[in-house]
């Protein structure tokens, strides 16, 4: 009986731990010995014996300690190099559709152009000079400068002739008109009051107070004192026009169309009171009357222009 139980333990005891039953001083040292101590896992697979072969000629193989010592340290830290990224459009295709550019040889010179003379502001003009006494050449000259646009200069001129000694009441109209195209209203109905008081008789000046009024909206004080500039005033063409311009503001459509028809009639050159009389038949309904005075502004306004 004592075989088969010595035969047994050693049966139980082939797969037990060598290690089993050793203190853990003891067991530390022989760890370190074997070179088990910095592994933590399981055991490796049997390796080939062509691994081993090799794993044995690379121990047995002195290594460099500078070799050693560049595993042990940290790799060396460099400035970061920025690498260019590539655009969703370079490439090749990208390359191939870009238009190339021309050389400098075949690109045509820039021939500079004329330098434009600007005129200088109206202010800075020189009035003309005339003699304040002269009356007539005044008048003259400032006219002539209202026909260039040169309101201010006109203004001033006419300014300076009121000055002198015993001024016609004339040069008060025309500063008043000056005054009109400046756009300075206020200014324009204080002339044309100071040349009714020069002369009471003057139909000139009540005619063009009616002008005054009807570009400021006074429509029904306008029609008045049209209606007695044109009674005074042998200047028909432009006193009916004016006049027509308020009645038909005015709603007076038939008047209106009186008016503009005593326009034309004083001046068949005068395509805007053909224009406005065109005006006054398509508010009457009569749309073929309207074309024919539309036509005859067109044609006039085409003779004008030569």
């Amino acid at each position: 009986m004592a075989e088969p139980k010595r035969k047994a333990r050693e049966k139980r005891a082939v797969g037990a731990d060598p290690l089993a039953g050793l203190d853990s001083e003891r067991l530390a040292s022989l760890l370190v010995e074997r070179g088990e101590g910095r592994r933590a896992g399981p055991a490796p697979a049997e390796e080939s014996p062509r691994r081993k072969r090799i794993g044995r000629r690379a121990a047995a193989a002195p290594r460099p300690p500078e070799e050693l010592q560049l595993e042990l340290e940290a790799p060396p830290v460099g400035p970061r190099v920025e690498r260019p990224r590539a655009t969703p459009f370079e490439g090749p295709r990208a390359k191939a559709r870009a238009p190339e550019t021309p050389p400098a040889e075949l690109t045509p010179p820039i021939v500079p152009g004329p330098v434009a003379v600007v005129p200088p502001p109206e202010d800075v003009l020189e009035t003309p000079a005339v003699d304040a006494g002269d009356a007539a050449s005044a008048l003259a000259a400032a006219r002539a400068l209202a026909a260039q646009g040169r309101s201010t200069q006109a203004v001033a001129l006419l300014e300076r002739a009121l000055e002198g000694p015993a001024p016609p009441a004339e040069v008060a109209v025309e500063l008043g008109r000056a005054y009109v195209r400046a756009g300075a209203f206020n200014e324009a109905e204080e002339a044309l009051e100071r040349a009714g008081r020069m002369d009471p008789e003057s139909g000139e000046a009540r005619l063009e107070m009616g002008v005054l009024l009807s570009k400021k909206g006074l429509y029904a004080q306008a029609v008045e004192a049209l209606r007695e500039g044109i009674v005074m005033e042998c200047d028909a063409a432009r006193g009916h026009y004016y006049l027509g311009i308020c009645l038909n503001q005015l709603d007076r459509i038939d008047e209106a169309e009186a008016a503009f028809e005593q326009a034309v009639a004083a001046d068949p050159g005068s395509d805007r009171a053909w224009y406005q009389l065109g005006i006054v038949w398509d508010r009457k309904g009569d749309v073929d009357r309207a074309r024919e005075m539309y036509r005859r502004a067109r044609q006039v306004a085409a003779k004008a222009r030569g």
